[in-house]
């Protein structure tokens, strides 16, 4: 018998005491358990990490933010080409931003198929003032073509639909020591 995991589950024939070492086939028996173990190694997932296990990431910013003095965290966990990643920037006195949008690196790379078009949506972001405690929400999308970061853009709510607005300075509003900014994203790794 060939195992057929994943795709069905497989129904091994338990030997008992008084079978022979050729009923079921021994040597066949082992070939078959082994097949599985490794089928479900392959599934479950590799690394160091317990399924589900979150590991802490250090993200880099290719655009927009110098961190300075800035506390940041910010967690991954991959379950076999599912990512799950969140994180949290608070901004501190030499934290700055710039005009060219705020991007941050991805702990995994993503698929290509999934960073091919424009503006595919990976996740929410907030932003906090931390002075008027107002709350912006952000979007997180994949940068078009780039398998290793992603952007986060803020919503304009100025017109007839809501449209994204690159994250500068002053906007969604000028950013001092407390505030913050997180994202959740969720994505397919290459």
């Amino acid at each position: 018998m060939a195992i057929t995991y994943p795709t069905t589950l497989d129904a091994f024939t338990n030997p008992v005491a008084s079978d022979l070492l050729t009923s079921p086939d021994h040597a066949t028996q082992h070939a078959n358990i082994n097949d599985a173990v490794e089928a479900l190694e392959a599934k479950v997932a590799i690394g160091n990490t317990v399924l589900g296990t979150y590991t802490s990431y250090t993200p880099t910013y290719p655009s927009g933010l110098t961190v300075g003095n800035a506390t940041v965290t910010s967690y991954y966990c991959r379950v076999n080409n599912f990512v799950h990643y969140w994180g949290r920037v608070l901004w501190g006195s030499t934290t700055s931003i710039n005009t060219s949008g705020l991007q941050v690196s991805l702990p995994i790379n993503a698929d290509s198929n999934f960073i091919t078009g424009p503006n595919n949506s990976m996740g929410t972001a907030g932003y906090r003032n931390n002075g008027t405690s107002n709350n912006f929400f952000l979007l997180c999308r994949a940068a078009n073509g780039t398998a290793n970061a992603m952007n986060i853009v803020a919503q304009l709510a100025s017109g007839t639909y809501v449209t994204e607005s690159t994250i500068t300075t002053t906007v969604p509003f000028t950013q001092t020591t407390g505030d913050s900014f997180f994202w959740n994203v969720y994505y397919e790794a290459a």
